[in-house]
């Protein structure tokens, strides 16, 4: 179509061009402009063809190099050089005013050629430092369309922290993007530098992080757009999600409502590991290390690898000591998973308290150590 095209105004122009040609050579005879301009539309149709074809073979060079180029080179090398030929113009016009036109015209074209060129090379190197100037960015992950709603997650700290975001990634369940803002980065590295116990969690989340990044068939982003009118760190995920279409990855079920109630999909993935991961049956052995006392005085706390929560009444004494020994009491389902209670596999325990242990329910405060913010 391109060629066809091309030919066609290529006859049209010689065909008009012969017969002028025509015209002056035989101003009383119109024979001589009939055969100018009959030869003018043969070679039009000829010459057009291979013109078009020519061009057509320029466009596609030109094009495979622009696929190299990052769109926002492209853009502000355009503008560069529009402005560039501007400037060129300024010194072109008075070349014309006060030279020959038969020295005028070729500096008047040079410098608007250098000029341009000069303009398009300097403003695409320089691109990315002009969009920061405009208020705009050029990362990657910035777009002209949205993301559509299968192409990624937005994730959050207590789901970077929790245990099941690495399996569950490299079990191929999530192959969508993973994304990180980057007020979320800060956030665990101030979290990882407090000293406390979330901070031993939040190191291990940084390190699933770059444990993805390698390994799993995820691509994992930072996205560094930031949300400026909102000072609140879930605030600022939800506002986000709906700015890239993205759906949103946290353990945070209170947040996970509020995210849905204003039309961004959130998936919790522990409650997808648990309903995932093979039960543990009342009665059955585990040994689970406990890290830290309960919220109830006596309780020790631990977690499998998975990141569900492990209750042990009474094994406040065995905090620190490394992994011991339980017999799983019950499983107690909550929103964001499960939490399961256990007692301790000693025999003078269970002599002494043969079934005096009442499991006592942490109060749910949107799903165990999930208040990240």
């Amino acid at each position: 179509m391109f060629v066809e095209v091309t030919r066609l105004f290529t006859v049209v122009l010689l065909t008009a061009a012969g017969f002028l040609v025509g015209s002056d050579l035989g101003a009383a005879d119109q024979t001589f402009a009939g055969i100018g301009g009959m030869l003018g539309c043969l070679i039009g149709y000829l010459g057009g063809g291979l013109l078009g074809r020519m061009l057509e073979r320029a466009v596609g060079v030109v094009e495979r190099r622009v696929e190299r180029v990052p769109l926002p080179q492209v853009l502000a090398g355009m503008v560069g050089g529009g402005v560039g030929a501007a400037l060129g113009l300024i010194f072109a016009v008075p070349a014309a005013v006060y030279l020959r036109p038969e020295i005028s015209l070729p500096i008047g074209g040079l410098a608007i050629w250098l000029m341009m060129y000069l303009g398009f090379r300097v403003a695409a190197r320089k691109s990315e430092e002009l969009f920061a100037m405009a208020g705009l960015s050029t990362r990657p992950l910035v777009r002209a369309r949205p993301y559509d709603d299968t192409e990624g997650f937005l994730v959050d700290s207590s789901a970077v922290m929790d245990g099941q975001l690495r399996p569950l990634s490299r079990s191929g369940l999530f192959r969508d993007d993973l994304l990180v803002p980057r007020f979320v980065l800060d956030e665990l590295q101030g979290m990882a530098d407090a000293g406390d116990e979330r901070s031993r969690r939040a190191r291990q989340g940084l390190e699933t992080l770059e444990v993805l990044r390698r390994e799993a068939p995820n691509r994992v982003y930072v996205v560094d757009d930031e949300v400026p009118e909102v000072d609140e760190v879930d605030a600022k995920l939800v506002a986000l999600c709906r700015r890239l279409q993205l759906r949103l990855l946290t353990n945070d079920v209170n947040l996970a409502k509020v995210a849905e109630l204003q039309g961004v999909p959130a998936v919790i993935p522990r409650r997808l590991a648990a309903d995932l991961l093979p039960g543990v049956l009342a009665g059955e052995t585990i040994e689970v290390a406990l890290t830290r006392p309960g919220r109830h005085p006596g309780q020790g706390v631990g977690f499998f690898e998975d990141g569900s929560m492990v209750v042990v009444n009474g094994g406040a004494d065995l905090v620190g000591a490394g992994a011991v020994a339980l017999v799983v009491s019950s499983i107690v389902p909550t929103s964001a998973g499960r939490i399961v209670f256990a007692r301790i596999n000693d025999a003078r325990e269970r002599h002494e308290r043969p079934s005096t242990d009442r499991e006592v329910v942490p109060a749910p405060s949107g799903g165990p150590d999930s208040g990240h913010h």
